[in-house]
């Protein structure tokens, strides 16, 4: 008789989970409280296009992700595609793809350019992060690029990112953002390339549904799962569809907040352990415009005037044949989900991010957006500090046949579907 595996959330981690566990042999059943699977990756209609949530992409280093769409037959749905860095500084607009484009950086003098570049080249090939853990960031940049380029370009990414965390983030998170995109360059300082799948990440999600469907296993959306109970030497899932029980082993993939409610009343000690860790929410614009705002696929906003983290212009990377010329782009604000730029309105977050793209490209103003979503996620950034590797949550829980998966574990990378996908594999690989 098969041991029942029952797998809580619906995201990635949890679609892949249920993926290899079927092909171990498991009867798997996964639960997700919403009414579709995906969770970050999940798309949306946006007008007839369908369109994700929250923007991804690929790069050349992302393995996991790349091996398994070839497996699932997929592998002739994903297109790399040069694409363009740029950042806006103080009202001025510059490419930051190339080592030209750095050398005619011309808010920093000479010398800090060369040591900005300097960074990239040893960032790509560093692979001992470990020592990089106990150094702040704002520390390890400061001696690494100078004063001048950290103010000019990290400071202000790290503020918008992390807000009042910014000054606790461990150099090792930093270390691995330059790292990840530098591997997507023929050489370290040449223009990167970027990939995504036809159709967007929803390709892969429906392949991987389509696949548990077809091995036998249950997907359960729109069923929320409140408490973990053990019952003798299995579990049961409370939830508001009633109990659910008999399950050999459970796989938890979802964020850690709501992962240490469903773990309180069978151990409230590890629940404690799992609330330590702090998050930070994001608020997620994306807006449909007549024209594009400027020839970056990613533009670094280091602008005081302009508080966001970046703008993502995605149809930059992927055309979109199916609107063009429209164009799609992401504005994303991280924000604590106790600010009250977290609860604006949708109608305050409209103006303001029209503001930001007026700012860049005076020709789009606020009559010309066809169209305006926003979304929010509370727990979408974990905050990484100093010493975070001897923080970060284990796979096996205290509770025996219990197991965690979640973005904290991929540090110090952040959460990137590859990293998610390759976890949820070894998992598999190691305990089942």
């Amino acid at each position: 008789m098969k041991k029942k595996l029952a797998v809580i959330g619906g995201g990635i981690s949890g679609l892949t989970a249920s993926y290899f566990a079927l092909r171990k042999g498991y009867a798997v059943e996964l639960y997700e409280a919403s009414d579709r699977l995906g969770g970050l990756a999940s798309s949306f209609d946006f007008a007839g296009l369908r369109i994700e949530r929250v923007y991804h992409f690929l790069c050349g280093g992302d393995d996991r992700i790349l091996d398994l769409s070839r497996r699932l037959g997929l592998g002739d749905k994903i297109r790399f595609r040069p694409t363009r860095t740029a950042i806006f500084l103080d009202g001025r607009y510059y490419p930051f793809t190339s080592a030209a484009d750095l050398l005619r950086f011309s808010p920093l003098p000479i010398i800090s350019r060369f040591r900005f570049g300097w960074n990239i080249v040893r960032s790509k090939y560093l692979s001992r992060w470990e020592m990089l853990d106990n150094v702040a960031a704002v520390d390890w940049l400061r001696r690494r690029i100078g004063k001048k380029a950290y103010r000019a370009v990290w400071e202000p990414l790290l503020k918008t990112k992390f807000g009042p965390y910014h000054e606790r983030i461990s150099a090792a998170w930093i270390w691995h953002r330059t790292h990840r995109v530098a591997s997507s360059r023929r050489t370290p300082l040449s223009r990167e390339k970027m990939g995504y799948f036809e159709g967007g990440t929803q390709t892969l999600i429906d392949e991987i549904e389509k696949q548990i469907l077809g091995s036998g296993g249950m997907i359960r959306l729109g069923t929320a799962v409140g408490q973990l109970k053990r019952a003798d030497d299995r579990y049961d899932l409370l939830t508001d569809a009633g109990r659910r029980g008999g399950f050999d082993r459970v796989v938890i993939a979802v964020p850690l907040p709501v992962a240490a409610r469903l773990v309180g009343g069978e151990s409230p000690a590890y629940a404690r352990e799992l609330s330590r860790i702090d998050f930070i929410g994001v608020v997620c614009g994306i807006l449909r415009l007549p024209e594009k705002v400027s020839d970056a696929f990613w533009l670094n906003i280091n602008d005081s005037r302009l508080s966001a983290s970046g703008l993502i212009e995605y149809t930059n990377l992927n055309p979109l044949q199916s609107i063009a010329p429209q164009k799609i782009v992401y504005i994303s604000l991280y924000t604590p989900t106790d600010d009250p730029d977290y609860a604006s309105s949708e109608e305050t977050l409209r103006v303001r991010f029209m503001k930001i793209i007026k700012s860049i490209n005076p020709s789009l103003d606020e009559d010309k957006l066809l169209g305006f979503r926003v979304f929010r996620e509370p727990h979408a950034q974990p905050i990484c500090p100093v010493g975070f590797k001897n923080t970060m949550p284990a796979v096996a829980t205290p509770l025996k046949n219990v197991f965690l998966l979640d973005s904290t574990q991929l540090y110090p990378s952040d959460r990137v579907l590859s990293g998610l996908i390759g976890g949820a594999e070894k998992m598999v690989d190691d305990y089942f």
